[in-house]
């Protein structure tokens, strides 16, 4: 019995001994710290480019009006007037409607802003580019009111070429995490040029006639659409967007005349007839646009990501 309360004893001193001496031991940190990750925030400016392709639309209509003078006059055979009169036929007013299918290449820049409010995205975004867009159309006129399928007195033709198109649009989009669905719209701007050919066949004593003119007008209109963008790095993302413009309408006008003369001898008098006819024409064009492009985005600033 003593043998085994010395030796309860001992073990008792070697435990409290070597507490002591743990409870002396610098506590250490440990050897690996947990990175605290931090959302994906879509806040802050951004630059890019884009390209894409574009389906434009120019909607004409062409309206033509013509007034024909005819005067008729008798002389001798020597030359010597002896009878004049004139007579102006009443107008004649032409009308027509086609499209023009205005197919094209685009690309360009855009920058822009974003504010993420928990899953929501607010921003603004402005982009110019230039357009490979052209296209025309021929319209064949008929005097209103005569059926179709009458023979065809007038013509006109417009080529049409979008030279470059900004927009300033808001964007709201929702996202999951590194992918950003979104709606767009605001302001486009754009130049359109535009070639008219106008041409009148008169009538038999008087030769067909052409007329050409051009205008080049910066028309503002509105633009609508969305797309989805997502991010591939902290501060690059892509983007695929479609957007439809409307430039609203543009007039172009041209003015042309054509004159011709018939003569005829009866006995001792020649007889001269000479008609004129003076056309002028007013085209009325809508522009519209269907834009599909991609675009890449660097946004500025530092990452986003794992925090430490």
């Amino acid at each position: 019995m003593r043998n085994i309360l010395v030796a309860g004893l001992g073990l008792l001193a070697v435990a409290v001994a070597q507490g002591a001496a743990a409870a002396d031991m610098p506590v250490t940190a440990p050897l690996y710290k947990a990175p605290v990750v931090v959302p994906f925030s879509w806040t802050g400016f951004y630059v890019g480019e884009n390209a894409g392709y574009s389906w434009g639309r120019a909607n004409t209509d062409l309206t033509k009006g013509s007034i024909t003078t005819t005067t008729a006059t008798i002389t001798d055979l020597a030359g010597a007037p002896i009878a004049s009169a004139s007579v102006v036929a009443a107008p004649v007013v032409f009308a027509a409607s086609d499209r023009a299918r205005m197919n094209g290449w685009l690309g360009g820049f855009q920058a822009g802003y974003n504010w993420q409010v928990d899953r929501w995205v607010w921003g603004i975004e402005g982009d110019f580019q230039g357009t490979g867009e052209r296209g025309g159309t021929t319209v064949f006129c008929f005097p209103v009111g005569v059926p179709c399928g009458a023979a065809t007195t007038a013509t006109g033709s417009a080529d049409y070429s979008l030279r470059w198109l900004g927009t300033l649009r808001g964007r709201a989009g929702l996202t999951w995490d590194r992918v950003m669905l979104y709606a767009t719209g605001g302001l486009a701007v754009g130049q359109i040029r535009a070639d008219y050919t106008d041409g009148i066949a008169a009538g038999e004593q008087t030769p067909a006639a052409v007329a050409v003119a051009s205008t080049s007008v910066t028309r503002a209109g509105w633009v609508l659409g969305g797309g989805v963008e997502g991010a591939l790095t902290d501060n690059w993302s892509v983007k695929v967007e479609y957007l439809h413009v409307d430039l609203g309408s543009f007039d172009g006008s041209s003015t042309g005349s054509t004159s011709g003369s018939f003569s005829a001898v009866l006995g001792n008098f020649r007889t001269t007839r000479a008609q004129t006819t003076t056309f002028a024409s007013l085209f009325s064009t809508r522009f519209t646009d269907d834009i599909i492009r991609v675009g890449l985005n660097y946004r500025l600033g530092g990452p986003v990501g794992a925090r430490y």
